[in-house]
């Protein structure tokens, strides 16, 4: 498995052969040091499930470096969406870890290609209602069978097991 992180160029991330999972969501910040990132259990969790293919993480490889003045950070970010297979949101909002640009990227994306996002959330997690019900009013406005074909998933191994699925689709795995 292949991980690309904010020290790898566009470039890289363009190049790669292969499915290939944006790990959209929350993130932690240089400054929130008391917090753990999801993505390191969620990088763990792909890992178990032999997923063989790149992961798109939106981070740095070290966890107090800061996207303070880094104004190439959300062309990357944009960019790496835009080369994922598919786009994986697990939203484990917390008031501390609220995931502004989040709710941005989950409401351009859905209307943008519905088809590449799998949306997750822990059922506990912190005023998650709006982003629910507009999931549910898109998928039912697109005549699709939100229970079969994107319902929202509430573990990260269960989001994970369809990300792998839908990427490997769609990349032709």
């Amino acid at each position: 498995m292949k991980e690309f992180r904010y020290e790898q160029s566009e470039e890289e991330v363009r190049s790669f052969k292969g499915p290939s999972i944006f790990l959209a969501g929350p993130t932690v910040r240089g400054n929130q040091t008391h917090l753990t990132s999801w993505r390191f259990a969620a990088i763990d969790e792909f890992k178990k499930q032999g997923f063989d293919g790149a992961l798109i993480i939106p981070e740095f490889t070290s966890k107090t470096e800061s996207d303070k003045g880094k104004d190439w950070i959300p062309l990357w970010e944009y960019n790496g969406l835009k080369r994922a297979d598919c786009i994986m949101f697990w939203i484990p909002r917390t008031r501390e870890l609220i995931g502004l640009t989040t709710n941005w990227e989950l409401g351009y994306w859905i209307g943008r290609d519905l088809r590449k996002v799998v949306y997750g959330r822990p059922d506990d997690a912190y005023r998650i209602d709006y982003l629910d019900i507009m999931w549910k009013a898109v998928i039912k406005e697109q005549n699709t069978d939100q229970e079969t074909i994107a319902p929202i998933y509430n573990t990260l191994e269960e989001t994970i097991t369809h990300a792998i699925f839908f990427a490997d689709i769609v990349s032709g795995n």
